[in-house]
C-alpha cells in the first residue's frame, strides 16, 4: 500500500517523553516505509551530537535510515522551518493530556505547531505505558470532497496498523434550535424536532460511509447534537479511542480563537486521544 505519508519528521529532546516519540517515530516510518528526519534545537556541540547519536541508535534506528537536522530559536518557528525546508508530509509531537490555563493562552509547542504547521500533524498524548498501536480510530465527519479524502487516508493507516475498530463521528448543530423553546413555549416539540433532525444526519452519514466502501475493519457511525469539539471529545472520553483524525484548519488559527473557541481548540485543551490532524493537499 503506497501511504502519502513519504516523509515524516520529530523534534528529539533528550526527556523522557522524546525518547518515547523517537520510538514512535521509528515504528511509523516502518509503518508507512517512509524517510525519517529527525530535528534538534539548540545549540550544536561536539559532546551533543554524540549524545543525541547515542540516544537515535538506541531506539532501535539504524545510522542509515534518517536523517538528523539541527535548529535554533524558538522552538515551533525552528521546527516548523524545518518541516517546510525538507517538504514533510507529516510531523509528530507529543502533547500532555489537559494543558495548564497559563500554557493555553500562552501557547504550548504543540498548539504553535497546529496553527502554523505546513503539513499533517500527529499530536501524540503522553500515556504511562508509553506508546502501542491504534486499535480504535475515531474520525470526524463533515461530508465535504476534502473530507472524504481524509477518511480514506484514515481507513488506510487504521488497515496498516490492523486496527479493531473504526469510528466516523458527525457531530452537528441546527441553528435556531434553541429561540423555538421561546417561540412555542414547547421544550417537548423543540426536542421532538432535535430528534427529527438527529435521525436524519444519521440516515444521511450511514449512507455517505457505504458508499466509501470501507471493509475488512469494524465501522461504525455516530451523531452527535452539540457543539462541535465538544462532543466529540466528551464521546471518545466516554467510549474510548486511541486516535482522533480530523482535517487541520485551511488558515492559521490565531489569539482569537482560544478567546472564541474553536473546535480544535478545545480538542487540543483537552485531548482524549492522540490526534491527527490531516492538511488537506496531504491525502493523495
Amino acid at each position: 500500500m503506497n501511504f502519502p505519508f513519504k516523509k515524516i519528521g520529530l523534534a528529539i529532546t533528550f526527556s523522557p517523553t522524546g525518547k518515547a516519540l523517537l520510538a514512535e517515530a521509528k515504528r511509523l516510518q516502518s509503518l508507512f516505509n517512509s524517510e525519517l528526519y529527525l530535528f534538534h534545537i539548540g545549540e550544536r556541540t561536539d559532546e551533543k551530537e554524540k549524545s543525541l547519536l547515542e540516544l537515535i541508535l538506541a531506539s532501535g534506528l539504524n545510522a542509515d535510515s534518517f536523517k538528523l537536522d539541527w535548529g535554533s530559536g524558538d522552538p515551533a518557528k525552528a521546527i516548523i522551518k524545518k518541516a517546510k525546508e525538507h517538504s514533510l508530509d507529516l510531523l509528530i509531537a507529543g502533547a500532555l493530556e489537559k494543558e495548564s490555563m497559563l500554557n493555553y493562552y500562552i501557547g504550548s509547542v504543540a498548539r504553535k505547531l497546529m496553527r502554523k504547521a505546513p503539513c499533517s500533524l500527529l499530536i501524540h498524548t503522553i500515556r504511562p505505558n508509553g506508546f502501542s498501536k491504534f486499535n480504535k480510530f475515531c474520525v470526524s465527519v463533515d461530508f465535504t470532497e476534502e473530507n472524504e479524502n481524509m477518511i480514506k487516508l484514515a481507513y488506510q493507516f487504521a488497515l496498516l496498523e490492523n486496527a479493531k475498530d473504526f469510528v466516523l463521528i458527525r457531530e452537528f448543530k441546527v441553528l435556531g434550535l434553541a429561540s423555538t423553546v421561546y417561540e412555542t413555549g414547547s421544550a417537548q416539540g423543540t426536542e421532538k424536532v432535535r430528534l427529527e433532525i438527529q435521525q436524519e444526519e444519521e440516515e444521511k452519514t450511514k449512507f455517505y460511509i457505504k458508499e466509501l466502501q470501507l471493509k475488512n475493519i469494524n465501522v461504525e457511525t455516530v451523531c452527535l447534537y452539540g457543539k462541535e469539539g465538544w462532543e466529540a471529545n466528551n464521546y471518545i472520553r466516554e467510549n474510548g479511542g486511541d486516535i482522533f483524525v480530523h482535517l487541520a484548519p485551511k488558515n492559521s488559527l490565531k489569539f482569537v480563537d482560544r478567546l472564541f473557541q474553536h473546535d480544535l481548540e478545545f480538542i487540543l485543551k483537552e485531548l482524549p486521544c492522540s490526534l491527527l490532524l490531516v492538511k488537506p493537499d496531504k491525502t493523495n
